[in-house]
């Protein structure tokens, strides 16, 4: 069985750099706690402090090291464990707000430590934080509201429409970003709840110390550009900005788009490889699994080389079978467990697999290997060698991953079955010992008194006199119903 030694190292290796970013991350989600709620009682300058303190303590190219920085798919899997999202998306949101407090923009820009190299993540998780800024500024008009501060309240309302009308233009999949989005209109709709309550309650008070509602102290023109709240609104998003965004969102998606369908050809064609491997067709094995290295690759280079988040989805799974066909191939013909060197080796691919598209493979190569030892079972005691080859294949996987401190990604929901069918093989290797070992065979059971005499019956008696059925008449020869 290969060793899975060198994973565990790469595991802790990745895992270690996971905790000094969960760490760094955890300081700098309370430092923008603080700011926010410095930001609600106007304290601009302990906000800022804030800000910029946990803008230096939390830098996910530190954490990572030189060494995992430099590929972009372990780079991407590091920035989404310990809250890094959650982190960036608070950040930019307290930044905008602040933003906005001070000069009436919005959407402020995105500092360069805390991209990660992936457009598409990056540009996802600046949405969330302006979307989120949007909720700030609800609860900031809700506080202007108690001193019946109207103007403030209508700038805030024609900010918040104004990005709810900008993201429209966006097609969003199903994703945090459309969640998020998706609460943007209730935002508007409090805001012009809250808008409409404080009008109410000027007019209140206007009647109620004897003056006509809308008057004061004032002068004319200064009323009028005050109650003119597009004049502050007009700046307030980077519409350029929020454009490039757009455009790079839409030819992400048609990417993805095209990810998706052909990585479905890759996943169709491993199954067929698989299938034909358990009646052992190994021509068509063999041909199935040279178009899924040459369609993968292609993918892989057109498609998949410009954004690692294609690789997340139905690219990785399509990857996850394609190593599972491979290994699969290698236990019918070789009799051995491949390690990821070998499975490499045997694929052709042009680029590595990644560390949970191999252990996903292997962990579901468990499963044919179980359908095979049970098909071997059906032979007897001709079966038995085979059985106990197909266990020590299934008990050397589940043995190796003990060794793993923990398994990555969403493959340990695959422990369940394949320890499953680690049972199942020891207990059709127990029922062959008591079938073949233990001198017992399997035999139809003794004819009753009655079924004997009936059979003895049949076989002595006389044709002659045996009733003899009348033939059924062809269906061409029945005469036609009435």
């Amino acid at each position: 069985p290969p060793s899975f030694s060198g994973l565990a190292a790469e595991l802790e290796q990745v895992q270690a750099a996971g905790r000094r970013l969960q760490e760094a991350t955890s300081s700098g989600r309370r430092l923008v706690f603080l700011a926010s709620a410095k930001l609600q009682r106007s304290d601009f300058a302990g906000a800022r402090a804030a800000l910029d303190a946990a803008l230096a303590s939390v830098s996910p190219k530190v954490a990572a090291g030189d060494a995992l920085w430099t590929d972009r798919e372990l780079r991407l899997r590091l920035s989404e464990v310990g809250g890094f999202a959650h982190f960036v998306s608070g950040y930019i949101s307290c930044r905008g707000f602040l933003s906005f407090l001070e000069g009436g923009v919005l959407t402020p820009e995105m500092p360069e430590s805390l991209r990660i190299g992936v457009e598409d993540v990056d540009d996802e998780r600046y949405l969330s934080g302006i979307i989120d800024a949007a909720r700030e500024l609800e609860r900031y008009a809700v506080n202007r509201g108690q001193a019946l501060d109207l103007a403030s309240i209508h700038i805030c309302l024609r900010t918040v429409q104004s990005l709810e009308q900008a993201l429209m233009q966006f097609d969003f999949r199903n994703s945090d970003v459309r969640r998020r989005f998706d609460g943007v209109k209730y935002v508007v709709k409090k805001l012009e709840t809250v808008a409409y309550e404080v009008d109410l309650a000027q007019k209140r008070a206007a009647i109620a110390s004897g003056r006509a509602p809308g008057e004061n102290d004032e002068p004319p023109a200064k009323r009028a550009k005050a109650e003119t709240p597009e004049s502050r609104t007009s700046m307030a998003l980077d519409i350029p900005a929020l454009n490039s965004i757009k455009e790079r969102y839409d030819h992400f998606d048609a990417m993805r788009e095209q990810t998706l369908k052909r990585s479905r050809d890759v996943i169709k064609a491993a199954k067929n490889a698989i299938f034909a491997l358990q009646r052992e067709d190994f021509k068509k094995a063999d041909t199935m699994l040279n178009q899924c290295s040459k369609d993968a690759g292609s993918i892989f280079k057109e498609l998949v080389a410009r954004s690692p988040s294609h690789r997340c989805g139905l690219f990785g799974a399509a990857l996850e079978e394609l190593a599972e066909a491979l290994a699969f191939r290698a236990f019918r013909r070789e009799r051995r467990l491949l390690g990821r060197t070998e499975l490499q080796e045997a694929s052709g691919l042009p680029f590595p697999f990644t560390l949970p598209e191999y252990l996903g493979g292997i962990m579901d190569l468990t499963g044919e290997v179980g359908r095979h030892a049970v098909r071997c079972a059906a032979k007897g005691r001709q079966g038995f060698p085979e059985v106990e080859m197909c266990l020590a294949c299934v008990d050397a996987v589940y043995s190796g991953l003990q060794e793993l401190p923990q398994l990555p990604g969403n493959i340990v929901k695959k422990m369940g079955a394949l320890k499953g069918t680690l049972t199942k093989i020891e207990g059709v290797l127990y029922e062959l010992a008591l079938l073949s070992q233990g001198g017992l065979s399997v035999r139809a059971p003794p004819p009753t008194n009655f079924e004997a005499a009936e059979g003895g019956d049949r076989d002595q008696g006389d044709a002659a006199e045996r009733p003899m059925r009348p033939p059924r008449p062809h269906p061409a020869a029945r005469p036609p119903s009435r």
